[in-house]
């Protein structure tokens, strides 16, 4: 359990630092359009909507290690005031609640995708793109990230045993 963990941690680590570089990205695309319109008065179509998919692509990549490194924001008030027992029970069930939330977004996203795949459909932009070519590494991150919830809770309940 400990190597798949650490194996889900590292895959994590890069995702989200790759993911941080997307939205990084995503504001340098929109930065450039704006400069390059203010100043130029030229604009390149496409840039809101390479931006958007990056960001999408970018946030969901950097799921997986928010979890992994415990960053999601909690109840502390409440949390520090319960015992061992308190606090194993607030984590399992909040872990409960998530793995619901991203089993629900996986099932979504993944039909979304896979329609999409499946009928070749594209952006109805002047970009035209395939929207299965974004949607891929974006279901990708929330799988990483159902896996990592998966292993988060098995982890925690062989901590409680």
């Amino acid at each position: 359990m400990d190597r798949l963990w650490r194996g889900v941690s590292v895959a994590a680590l890069w995702a989200a630092w790759a993911g941080g570089a997307m939205i990084l990205l995503a504001a340098v695309v929109v930065t450039a359009e704006v400069v390059s319109r203010k100043l130029l008065s030229f604009t390149f179509s496409g840039s809101d909507e390479i931006a958007a998919y990056l960001f999408a692509v970018g946030t969901s990549w950097s799921m997986a290690h928010v979890l992994v490194t415990r960053g999601h924001v909690r109840i502390d008030v409440l949390y520090g005031a319960l015992g061992p027992r308190g606090k194993a029970a607030f984590d399992l069930l909040a872990l409960v609640g998530l793995a619901v939330l991203v089993v629900a977004i996986v099932d979504r996203a993944g039909a979304l995708f896979l329609d999409n795949l499946a009928g070749n459909n594209r952006s109805n932009t002047p970009l035209r793109i395939l929207l299965a070519w974004p949607q891929a590494p974006w279901v990708a991150g929330f799988v990483l990230f159902l896996a990592a919830t998966g292993l988060a809770f098995v982890r925690s309940l062989q901590a409680r045993v």
